[in-house]
């Protein structure tokens, strides 16, 4: 998982008071393990993004999940901005999308991306194989996934979270 642009998403959006609050709301273990600086490429056990979602949808989203598609969806842009822009906005959604596959493998040691349908303004993802997913942590990489279809040239996308467990999602993507 991508903690560094999770973290500078957090603080983006609710500020270092925000940030703070998340972090306080860590349990104790998963706080000292994120003290440190965090590099880019950086790999933890999935305790760690797993706590820090928990506590953004109870710091941030008293409750709702909103707050874990909002912070995904920043990370994202940031994640996704800058040099991969240009190759963004030139992609078609198609390959766009099936872009995600590696990313998903850049930045997770587990699983992998499948879209079995791809169509006009519609498709449907798999992610498979992954072990410790909240739903939390799926809402947040609904976020991603909205904000790589808007980086894309997409006016409005939203993205569903149909199916999910610890091990798997399934997703719904709808855009214009």
């Amino acid at each position: 998982m991508a903690l560094r642009g999770l973290l500078a998403a957090i603080e983006q959006e609710y500020g270092t008071e925000g940030l703070a609050r998340v972090r306080a709301a860590l349990p104790a273990d998963v706080r000292l393990r994120l003290e440190a600086a965090v590099e880019p490429d950086a790999q933890f056990p999935m305790a760690v993004p797993a706590a820090l979602h928990d506590a953004i949808r109870s710091e941030l989203g008293k409750g709702d999940l909103a707050a874990n598609r909002r912070v995904g969806e920043l990370a994202a842009r940031a994640d996704f901005g800058g040099v991969f822009r240009a190759f963004i906005r030139v992609a078609d959604y198609g390959t766009l999308l099936r872009a995600t596959e590696r990313a998903w493998q850049r930045y997770n040691s587990h699983g992998r991306v499948e879209w079995p349908f791809i169509g006009k303004g519609q498709a449907t993802a798999t992610i498979k194989h992954v072990k410790g997913y909240t739903e939390p942590m799926w809402e947040g990489i609904a976020g991603r996934l909205e904000a790589v279809l808007t980086l894309g040239g997409a006016k409005v996308a939203k993205v569903t979270v149909d199916e999910w467990t610890e091990h798997d999602v399934r997703y719904r993507l709808r855009w214009t």
